[in-house]
C-alpha cells in the first residue's frame, strides 16, 4: 500500500503545491529536505550562547618556542566551535582543511546522536543539512585570499560539489585533486577496483588569488625591478613612515642611511613625534636583510621605503597556486602506520589521513606564516603536519583544531562498568587520541611505546572546551553572564594567554613575547576603573582593551595617558555575530508563525479586532516570507549581516519565480495594510480587507507546506 493512500485530497494538494514551489525556485542545483529533522546542535544556539572554557593543566609550552604564538585545540561540537570562531577569527584563516564523514552508511556519520545507515531514506538530505551549515560558517572565516580543501569519496562527491558551488560560488572553484590513496590497488568494489578519493578546492575570492598568478602583468603600480624579480616580481615603493594616529615608542627610532647618517620618521627631527615607522626595529632589520627596503636621497635628505612585491601578500608570502591534480605518491596506510608508531596501536583511530597529504596541500600556497583551521580534525593529523612542515622549512604556521570527544559507540559499555563521567570522558577521541598525539609530537616520544626516541617538533598548544551561557528573558543578565564568561574567547581572539593580574574587576594577560597585552574590565559599577587604568598605564607594549558596556559605547577619554592601545566594548559584538549566524542557519520557527496566526484569527473573526488583527498579521506575513525564502534557498540577510527588508525579499522571491505576480502584488498590498495599522492609520482599510489578509496568508502556508 502506498504511503500516500491515507492522505486526504487537501493533504495531497498541499504536498503537490509544496513540491512545485520547491522546484520553481531551483532552476538548477540541489533540492533536499533540509527541515524534516532539524539538527539538535544547531538548535542549541537558539537558547544558548557558545563560549570557550580553558582546560587548565593541558597547555603545552616548549622552552625553545617561548616567544611564538600558541596553537589551539578545541574540544566540542564543531558547529559550536565555528560559531565562536566567527567572532574571534572572522576573515583571519588562510587555509581550511576538513575530512568530513563520507556518509557511507557504515557508522561513519552521526546526525542527532544516531548513526545514519544506508536504509535511511533521508540519508543524503541529513548529510547536506549537516555540511551546509558548517560550510556557511567556515566561509566567513577565510581571508579574501584564503582556500579550503575538502576530502570526500564517491558517496557524496557530486552533492558536495554542487553544495560548495552554491556556498563559495562556481567562479571560486579552483579544482579537484584525485588522490590515489591505495597505492597497492583496492579490492573493496564488486565491479570496479576503487583506489582513489577526491579533494575539492575552493577559494574565498578568485580575483584575489588571480592577482598573484600572472607574474608579468603591469598594472601601473609595480614599476621597479631588483635581483628578486624572478621570484617576487616587480615592486612598488611605499613610504615607511606614517602619521602617528596613536604614538608608539617601539615604532619611533632612528634608521641608519647608506652614508651612516640617522633618519627619523619625521625626516631629521628626532624630537617631533608626529610620525612613526610602520615597522618595529626588529622587523625593519629583518626586512632590510631580505632586500625589502629601499633608500632614496632627496634634496631634503634621505627617505626610506618598503618594497611591495607583485607576487607577495602583505606578509611577504608568495600566493602562487601551482600543484599536480593527481596525487599518486602518498598512500593511506602511511597514516595508520604513523599512529601505530606513536601509540603502539594501529586501532587507536580508523583511517587517519597521512601527514604527507596535508603537508602537500599546505605547501601549495607557499605561505609559511599561514593560519590553518581543521574543524573536523579527528586524530590531529593536520596539527602534526603543520608542526612537521615548520620544522622542515623554518615556517611559522599556526593551527586551530576542533574535534568532539565522541566515544565511538562505547558509552553504554563504559557506563555499565560503573565509570564516572570524568573517567568516561578520557575514552573520547579528543582526550584519548588528538591531544595525546599533539603532546607527543611536540615534546617527543618513543616509537611503539618503548622503541627509539623521536625528537619533538616543538610548538605551543592551548586546550579549550566549548561551553554555553544560557539565554533568558532577562537581557541585562545575559549580557552580564556573557561578559563574565567570554574571557577565554578574547584570549583566543588575540592569542594572548599568560595571566599577569586578576581580581573581581579585571584581568590582564600578556603574550608569549611580552610585547602585547590583553586587558579585560568586568566591573559593572566601575568601582575599580581607576585602579585598572593605573595598571595599564604602567604597561610597556601594545594593549588591547575590552570593557563591559551596557550601550556598546566606551569613552576613550578615560584612557588619557595610556599609549599604544585599542579598545572595544563587550559583549555587544559577540551578541550581534551570534544573532547573524542564527538568522543564517536556523529556520524561522513554524510554531511561532502559527501561534501569532491563530491569535490573529481569534482577534479578527471572533472579536472584530480590525486594527490589532492587522498588526498581528503584518508580523505573520513577514515571518512567512522569510520562511519561504529560507526554504527556497534565498538569503534573508544582507551582506552586512543585517536582515533584508521584507519588501526587497518579496521582490527577490518574485524575481526568482517563487512568487507569482499575483502573490507578489498581494504581499505588497497586505504589507501596506499592516504598516497602516502599525502607524495608527486605521481609516486606510476595513475589516473585510483584514479578513482577506488572513486568507492570503493561509494560502501561502498551504502552498509552501509550512
Amino acid at each position: 500500500m502506498s504511503k500516500y493512500s491515507k492522505f486526504s485530497k487537501e493533504e495531497m494538494e498541499a504536498l503537490v503545491e509544496k513540491q512545485e514551489a520547491e522546484l520553481a525556485s531551483k532552476k538548477y542545483g540541489l533540492v533536499w529536505d533540509a527541515e524534516r529533522e532539524p539538527e539538535g546542535v544547531v538548535l542549541d544556539c537558539e537558547n544558548n550562547l557558545p563560549v570557550l572554557k580553558r582546560v587548565k593543566g593541558k597547555e603545552i609550552r616548549e622552552p625553545k618556542n617561548n616567544d611564538s604564538e600558541d596553537n589551539i585545540l578545541i574540544e566540542g561540537d564543531n558547529y559550536h566551535a565555528l560559531t565562536v570562531l566567527n567572532y574571534t577569527h572572522k576573515e583571519k584563516i588562510d587555509v581550511i582543511y576538513i575530512d568530513p564523514p563520507y556518509n557511507t552508511g557504515n557508522q561513519d556519520f552521526k546526525y542527532n546522536d544516531k548513526f545514519v545507515d544506508k536504509e535511511d531514506g533521508f540519508r543524503h538530505s541529513k548529510w547536506l543539512n549537516f555540511m551546509e551549515k558548517r560550510l556557511n560558517l567556515a566561509k566567513d572565516l577565510l581571508k579574501q585570499t584564503g582556500v579550503i580543501f575538502i576530502s570526500i569519496d564517491d558517496n557524496e562527491f557530486c552533492q558536495l560539489k554542487l553544495l560548495s558551488d552554491k556556498i563559495f560560488g562556481e567562479d571560486n572553484f579552483i579544482g579537484e585533486f584525485v588522490w590515489k590513496n591505495k597505492l597497492g590497488g583496492g579490492n573493496d568494489s564488486k565491479i570496479l577496483v576503487t583506489e582513489h578519493e577526491y579533494i575539492l578546492c575552493y577559494c574565498k575570492k578568485l580575483s584575489e588569488i588571480n592577482k598573484f598568478v600572472e607574474p608579468n602583468v603591469d598594472n601601473g603600480k609595480y614599476l621597479y625591478e631588483d635581483e628578486y624579480v624572478k621570484i617576487r616580481g616587480k615592486f612598488a615603493l611605499e613610504a615607511l613612515y606614517r602619521s602617528s594616529i596613536q604614538y608608539s615608542e617601539s615604532l619611533f627610532y632612528p634608521i641608519k642611511a647608506p652614508d651612516k647618517t640617522l633618519i627619523w620618521p619625521n625626516e631629521s627631527d628626532k624630537n617631533s613625534k608626529k610620525h612613526i615607522w610602520r615597522w618595529s626595529k626588529e622587523t625593519f632589520e629583518r626586512k632590510l636583510s631580505e632586500g625589502r627596503v629601499e633608500f632614496k636621497k632627496t634634496k631634503n635628505g634621505w627617505r626610506v621605503f618598503s618594497k611591495q612585491y607583485f607576487l607577495e601578500d602583505d606578509d611577504g608570502n608568495l600566493r602562487v597556486l601551482s600543484a599536480r591534480s593527481i596525487i599518486d605518491f602518498i598512500g593511506n596506510r602511511q597514516g595508520t602506520e604513523l599512529l601505530k608508531k606513536i601509540f603502539d596501536n594501529d586501532k587507536v583511530f580508523n583511517n587517519p589521513k597521512p601527514i604527507e597529504l596535508i603537508k602537500y596541500l599546505l605547501e601549495i600556497s607557499q605561505n609559511k606564516q599561514a593560519l590553518i583551521l581543521d574543524f573536523m580534525t579527528g586524530s590531529g593529523t593536520t596539527g602534526h603536519a603543520v608542526l612537521e612542515l615548520n620544522k622542515e622549512d623554518g615556517g611559522n604556521r599556526k593551527f586551530i583544531l576542533c574535534t568532539n570527544n565522541e566515544l565511538n559507540g562505547f558509552e553504554k559499555e563504559l557506563r555499565e562498568k560503573g565509570l564516572s563521567e570524568k573517567e568516561i570522558e578520557k575514552y573520547g577521541i579528543c582526550q584519548r587520541v588528538t591531544y595525546p598525539r599533539l603532546e607527543k609530537v611536540i615534546r617527543g616520544y618513543k616509537k611503539n611505546g618503548d622503541g627509539e626516541k623521536v625528537e619533538g617538533l616543538g610548538g605551543n598548544l592551548q586546550y579549550f572546551r566549548t561551553d554555553f551561557v544560557r539565554k533568558t528573558k532577562n537581557r541585562a543578565q545575559v549580557r552580564i553572564s556573557l561578559t563574565g564568561k567570554c574571557t577565554e574567547m578574547l584570549c583566543v581572539k588575540e592569542n594572548i594567554f599568560n595571566l599577569e593580574t586578576e581580581n573581581d574587576n579585571y584581568k590582564i594577560f600578556s603574550s608569549n613575547s611580552k610585547d602585547k597585552f590583553l586587558c579585560v574590565y568586568y566591573n559593572f559599577a566601575e568601582d575599580g576603573l581607576g585602579e585598572f587604568i593605573g595598571k595599564i598605564k604602567k604597561i610597556k607594549g601594545q594593549k588591547v582593551i575590552y570593557m563591559f558596556s551596557v550601550d556598546n559605547e566606551v569613552d576613550k577619554s578615560i584612557f588619557s595617558g595610556v599609549d599604544d592601545f585599542t579598545v572595544e566594548a563587550i559583549p555587544e559584538g559577540i551578541l550581534k555575530e551570534y544573532e547573524r549566524l542564527n538568522k543564517l542557519n536556523i529556520s524561522v520557527s513554524k510554531d511561532l508563525i502559527y501561534f501569532d496566526f491563530n491569535k490573529a484569527k481569534k482577534v479578527i473573526f471572533e472579536e472584530d479586532g480590525k486594527d490589532d488583527g492587522a498588526m498581528l498579521l503584518r508580523i505573520v506575513l513577514e515571518k512567512t516570507i522569510q520562511k519561504i525564502a529560507q526554504k527556497s534557498g534565498v538569503g534573508i540577510l544582507k551582506s552586512d549581516g543585517k536582515g533584508e527588508k521584507i519588501a526587497l525579499l518579496n521582490d527577490k522571491l518574485k524575481g526568482d519565480g517563487v512568487f507569482s505576480k499575483v502573490e507578489w502584488e498581494e504581499n505588497k498590498t497586505y504589507l501596506a495594510i499592516g504598516n497602516h495599522a502599525a502607524h495608527g492609520e486605521y481609516g486606510e482599510y476595513d475589516i473585510e480587507q483584514v479578513k482577506n489578509f488572513h486568507r492570503h496568508i493561509q494560502s501561502l502556508l498551504n502552498k509552501f507546506g509550512i
